[in-house]
């Protein structure tokens, strides 16, 4: 990684201490008050605030839910979850990376190939890879997360670039309860998979700690396309006071697989096997403030990526990234608030190794380390009118690059409550996502004088809760894109433009104790022809019963319809049943069965990659 230089050093470690110090003088938190704000937040506003008060659409996937799916892999787990949120997959276990790689994500029709325009966040941490600028699917494991937040709508204001088409933002789990406590996990089933974790807490006073082990393997659905993955993550934390805490986290990964399919896209009699060894590992520090007037967190991270593929000839990558993410959010005055942030990353990415040759100057393969810079000031203010009836929010992000020179980035919307139980809202949004490594300088096609990317988005949101057995809400959404980075005449250029627009439908109910039901709906209409991994129709339907008191059943309904996968392939139109039944049978100790697509469903989302039929895991789980 690039050094940094002193000036800038002295110019970050400033910055940091303007904003911690705006909370140094408030008052502590008051915390007899307590507010009715519904379901919490962070994201989209960077403090807990209430879902009906933001005029952005933020839909949230909680722990329970994500265990539901009996699923290890994060983004399997919320796939169908979330109304216009379609992740791509192939295999009964892994994501890969590369040539066949899966785990794209789209939200409303837009994430780019590989996913760049959705931004994977982990407690407000920005994610991907610095080549080309997108996440690691694998990376994202479900047993040390809390909930799952996601931004349906640019996000390019709080978060900065690759938010254009929305954000997902994991939120880790906090060592909450007083003691020792850990969890160990595991499940075998079909195709000779198994998944394992041991999760640990550890609160003692002022100090926490959770550490999270995971351990997954497969044979896959086809021989050879095998798929291994180690994972540890730990989380560090000290409460120096109620007003100032501090929390360190590192985690790391590595995955091995292969993939026999891909070769005989081409090749039909091919007998190659792609093979991937990808290590990903990410380290944060950071301090946070909590007064009743004013609240922040300053948070330096470090990222890095080495991987390994050979498909067929040898290809090697290295890249980093470091940051600092600092903001304050402060009430001026009665029913306002005003958020102050800025952020401050380096990335850097270098290929010594592709096709079997190592780099030479004057390569299109192989390039030597490149590096961006970029730093961004940003404000967002939102003010009550009317005790609560009519909120008004704005914010503007300033965004600087060395390489993409100043962008302007604007976001603004209202919520109104105009009757017990209703909430209207309206907004509009800009985003945006600077051009990857890879569309630059690699490949005969590559551009060094791309600009950034960009989209408006406008939408409208109506939300009514009936009572506390039901509660809807639709959305309508218009979103423009243009400069889209596109390979005319055998060169990347900022050709491209779409439009993008839909609907969305989610309802949850509780007719009865012990009994949840979640369904939603969303409609694509897009301006792009063979647009992949965006279906136009998407639906889904969760039941969660507790039959007895010892006896879980939780069950969920996909449905996919128009998903385009290749000229080759027909739209792909399919409905998936998978269900979970737990029993407890002692107090510390539940085993599990989980059954996925109980109707063997044949479907396929990648290209040649028929995903696998009626499988099913069974399992245990003891605490101690």
């Amino acid at each position: 990684m690039n050094r940094l230089s002193f000036k800038q050093c002295i110019s970050c470690a400033t910055l940091c201490t303007a904003f911690l110090s705006l909370g140094a003088s408030a008052q502590v938190v008051d915390t007899t008050r307590i507010y009715r704000i519904g379901e919490v937040v962070v994201t989209g506003s960077n403090h807990a605030t209430g879902r009906n008060l933001l005029p952005y659409t933020v839909s949230t996937v909680k722990s329970s839910q994500l265990e539901a799916t009996g699923q290890s892999q994060l983004l399997s787990a919320i796939s169908g979850q979330v109304p216009s949120l379609f992740v791509s997959e192939r295999n009964v276990l892994g994501f890969g990376v590369s040539n066949g790689g899966s785990g794209g994500i789209k939200i409303r029709g837009v994430g780019g190939s590989p996913t760049n325009a959705v931004l994977m966040m982990v407690d407000g941490q920005p994610q991907f890879a610095g080549i080309y600028s997108h996440h690691v699917a694998d990376f994202y494991e479900t047993e040390y997360v809390d909930r799952v937040e996601v931004l349906r709508g640019p996000g390019s204001v709080l978060y900065g670039s690759n938010a254009m088409g929305g954000v997902i933002n994991v939120i880790t789990k906090n060592a909450d309860r007083n003691g020792v406590h850990t969890t160990l996990s595991s499940q075998y089933g079909s195709y000779n998979t198994w998944r394992s974790s041991l999760v640990n807490t550890v609160r003692l006073g002022k100090f926490s700690s959770l550490v999270s082990l995971g351990y997954d393997r497969t044979d896959g659905i086809e021989d050879d396309f095998d798929f291994k993955q180690g994972s540890l993550y730990v989380k560090l934390g000290y409460d120096f006071s109620q007003t100032w805490k501090q929390r360190a986290d590192y985690s790391l990964m590595n995955f091995v697989g292969n993939d026999p399919i891909y070769p005989k896209l081409s090749k039909s009699e091919s007998t190659d096997i792609y093979h991937q060894n990808i290590t990903r590992g990410e380290a944060s520090l950071s301090l946070s403030n909590y007064y009743e007037r004013t609240n922040g967190c300053v948070r330096i991270y470090y990222s890095y990526g080495n991987h390994y593929i050979d498909d067929p000839k040898h290809f090697h990558s290295l890249d980093d990234r470091f940051g600092v993410l600092a903001y304050q959010n402060v009430r001026p005055w009665k029913d306002a608030s005003v958020t102050l942030g800025f952020d401050y990353d380096t990335y850097t990415g270098k290929i010594p190794v592709s096709g079997g040759n190592a780099h030479t100057e004057g390569s299109i393969s192989t390039i030597s380390r490149k590096s961006i810079t970029e730093y961004s000031p940003y404000i967002t203010f939102s003010q009550d009118w009317f005790e609560g009836a009519l909120i008004l929010n704005a914010g503007l992000r300033m965004a600087n690059s060395d390489r993409f020179g100043t962008q302007w980035i604007p976001q603004g919307g209202f919520v109104i409550h105009p009757a017990e139980g209703w909430t209207v809202k309206a907004s509009l949004s800009e985003g945006y996502r600077n051009p990857s490594f890879r569309e630059m300088y690699l490949y005969r096609s590559a551009n060094p004088e791309l600009d950034p990317e960009r989209m408006m988005n406008y939408e409208v949101i109506v939300e009514k809760t009936f009572s506390r057995y039901f509660s809807m809400d639709v959305t309508g959404y218009y979103s423009k894109g243009d400069n889209l980075i596109q390979t005319v005449d055998m060169k990347n250029e900022n050709a491209g433009r779409f439009i993008n627009k839909g609907i969305e439908v989610s309802a949850s109910s509780c007719p009865i104790d012990k009994l949840n039901l979640r369904a939603s709906y969303s409609y694509l209409h897009t301006s792009l022809d063979n647009l992949t991994a965006a279906p136009r129709n998407q639906y889904f339907l969760g039941f969660g019963w507790q039959a007895l008191p010892k006896l879980k059943m939780d069950a969920e309904l996909k449905g996919i319809g128009g998903l385009y996968v290749s000229d080759q392939t027909e739209h792909q139109n399919y409905v998936l049943l998978n269900m979970k039944i737990t029993y407890m049978a002692f107090r510390a100790f539940e085993l599990f069965v989980t059954l996925n697509n109980i109707t063997n469903t044949d479907y396929m989302i990648n290209r040649g990659y028929t995903m696998p039929g009626f499988n099913g895991m069974g399992g245990f789980k003891v605490h101690f």
